[in-house]
């Protein structure tokens, strides 16, 4: 893959990479932005080693749901007083309303629902994302659905 490759890959993914990289974030935009411009630099890096395996949108995606994972498994704290510093524009549709809310649920729990609901991945996959037991995931599903019942509920009243 050339340079001219990449441009033109990044052309024509961005804006569906970066509208993932805003739902795992909960719309916090500097930190989509952090998250889409550090896959595009793996990509960049995978070039210039010579790896010339080819790179898709599907490919992006799973890069940087892994840069999100490694980054809430690193700084949680941090993130969220990020996130409560800057919080995400509201949004008056069903689905904004519901990413609004996924903003304010704790960063392990949007990253299971977000895994496991807009991804689509199994409990076993999401498991293994998130280095955790099955049980575990199940449980921690569970508290996030709840978490963000509570946010929505909050939010309707």
């Amino acid at each position: 893959m050339t340079d001219d490759d990449l441009l033109a890959l990044y052309e024509r993914t961005v804006e569906e990479l970066y509208r993932y990289a805003s739902r795992l974030t909960g719309g916090d935009r500097a930190w989509a932005d952090e998250l889409v411009q550090d896959t595009y630099l793996a990509v960049l890096k995978r070039i210039r080693a010579g790896v010339d395996e080819p790179v898709d949108v599907g490919w992006l995606i799973v890069s940087c749901r892994h840069r999100f994972l490694d980054q809430i498994k690193q700084d949680r704290r941090s993130r969220a007083r990020e996130r409560r510093a800057a919080p995400p524009e509201p949004t008056h549709d069903a689905q904004g309303h519901a990413i609004d809310a996924l903003a304010e649920v704790p960063a392990e729990h949007r990253a299971a629902l977000v895994l496991r609901y807009l991804d689509d991945l199994t409990v076993n996959d999401v498991a293994r994302e998130l280095n955790r037991s099955v049980r575990a995931t199940e449980s921690l599903l569970a508290r996030a659905r709840t978490s963000l019942r509570l946010v929505l509920a909050q939010g309707a009243n």
